[in-house]
């Protein structure tokens, strides 16, 4: 038997090594240390420029019919000067791949269409008046 010091990385260890015949040595494999990787960095957000960025808001007026979600403008039905009928789609909206029609609540004419096709809305914003 043999005492040995050994240092490793900075670390001093004591071992005790024996010495065996060439017919009594037992074959273990090294042990696998244990890497610990460093979490990698988080990435900064990316926004997609795709997005067109929400039309002013315009506040809602007597009239007035919001948005009852935030999304994009799809389609307008109806122009200016078009008279509409209560639950006549005038606009149509898409939020999540879900589309949502945007109907007149009372009938009349429209007075003013306050976005465009291709524009992000907020919830509760003016999308169009009904005079």
């Amino acid at each position: 038997m043999e005492h040995l010091r050994i240092t490793v990385a900075g670390k001093v260890y004591d071992v005790i090594v024996e010495k065996f015949d060439s017919d009594e040595t037992d074959h273990h494999p090294a042990p696998t240390p244990i890497v610990r990787a460093s979490a990698p960095a988080a990435a900064a957000p990316r926004i997609a420029a795709s997005t067109p960025a929400p039309a002013a808001a315009k506040p809602a007026a007597i009239g007035d019919t919001t948005s009852p979600l935030a999304g994009l403008v799809q389609a307008i039905n109806a122009e200016v000067g078009a008279t509409v009928n209560e639950g006549d789609t005038v606009i149509t909206l898409e939020a999540m791949k879900m589309y949502t029609s945007i109907t007149a609540t009372t009938t009349g004419t429209v007075k003013a269409i306050h976005v465009k096709v291709g524009d992000a809305v907020d919830e509760g914003q003016a999308l169009f008046t009904i005079g």
